[in-house]
């Protein structure tokens, strides 16, 4: 009975998943796991999702319950090695990033987050939220609004993109902008 609760749920964690709604998906998944902790598939997919949203140390225990329980072939060992290396690779830029924010060096910081952590980590949707915030400090509203945008697509229940980019709208500054475009783009032949 409860291996049928935890597939259910697992096949209502991937469609949610494949409809880009990742955090319903892993709450979803969580669900299926506790129902049957054996599900490796269960497992696995939590770790993607959880990747996705930029949750790392949560992808990694989910990648590591998956091994725990089976080693061979499972997709997991290979998505714990690239993380752990990931991680270690970005970890001086993380610092580096850090250490801007504390100087109120936003520009600086973001561009670090995105040349050296974004790319590596493949549009996670809590980088990209970071990153819009930082945009948003340095002044450049315009990316930040791209980046929440894309936050959106890649997860539609993201609820930090929407709010973000709701106080966006009414800000005076961010209409004004958007007015300006408006204008030149009707005086341009």
């Amino acid at each position: 009975m409860f291996e049928n609760l935890s597939r259910s749920y697992y096949n209502q964690g991937l469609r949610m998943a494949r409809e880009d709604q990742i955090g319903p998906a892993v709450q979803s998944l969580a669900k299926a796991v506790c129902y049957h902790s054996d599900n490796i598939e269960a497992w696995n997919l939590a770790g993607l999702c959880c990747y996705r949203l930029g949750k790392y140390k949560t992808a990694e225990y989910c990648w590591t319950q998956s091994v725990n329980k089976r080693q061979e072939e499972n997709a997991a060992c290979g998505y714990l090695a690239d993380l752990r290396k990931a991680l270690e690779e970005t970890a001086p830029c993380f610092s580096q990033v850090a250490s801007l924010c504390r100087q109120e060096k936003y520009g600086q910081a973001a561009g670090i987050l995105s040349k050296e952590i974004c790319t590596r980590f493949d549009l996670a949707t809590g980088l990209l939220n970071f990153l819009g915030v930082l945009q948003v400090l340095d002044g450049k509203m315009n990316e930040a609004v791209k980046c929440w945008t894309t936050v959106l697509a890649l997860d539609k229940a993201d609820p930090d993109a929407g709010l973000y980019l709701e106080d966006m709208e009414k800000r005076l500054s961010y209409k004004l902008l958007k007015w300006k475009e408006r204008l030149f783009k009707k005086d341009i032949f």
